[in-house]
């Protein structure tokens, strides 16, 4: 299991966009918040990266991107991120690697799916928050993050 203060594993995965994105191009560049989320175009979901989305700006001057994370295929990515127009990428985890390193499999990996869980890495790689929900239906908000990297850039 990942902790605070460890280093964050590496990735390498597709987006929506067509681009491959990697943990290791941001370092020395971004903080990066990885946020896992179920399932594309459902409410909660749809609600936390519409949250998200509204505060681009702001964690853009935290100097911060927004990778989302789900095992939908690609299809579905693409479909969700335009109808929402998220300015964020959406990675597909086809075989579940990325949500078996952090740990965020629904149940524990009974379930094919990824639990919501947000984490935020500093530019140096270092994972700085992290937050499992224990039942999906709640999220983290804006605010929460936001604040959280404010204390990275303090």
């Amino acid at each position: 299991m990942l902790n605070v203060g460890d280093p964050a594993p590496d990735f390498s995965l597709v987006a929506n966009d067509g681009k491959t994105y990697t943990l290791g191009q941001f370092r020395g560049k971004h903080h990066v918040v990885l946020v896992f989320y179920p399932g594309d175009d459902t409410p909660t979901c749809t609600a936390q990266l519409c949250d998200y989305r509204d505060g681009w700006d702001e964690f853009q001057k935290l100097d911060a991107v927004i990778l989302g994370v789900s095992t939908n295929d690609m299809t579905a990515h693409k479909r969700f991120a335009e109808k929402f127009a998220f300015p964020f990428p959406l990675l597909e985890d086809p075989n579940r690697e990325l949500c078996k390193t952090y740990g965020v499999l629904m149940l524990g990996g009974w379930l094919p799916v990824a639990n919501r869980a947000v984490f935020i890495i500093d530019k140096q790689g270092i994972l700085r928050y992290r937050h499992i929900e224990t039942i999906p239906i709640f999220r983290r908000s804006r605010a929460e993050l936001l604040a959280e990297l404010r204390k990275i850039a303090a």
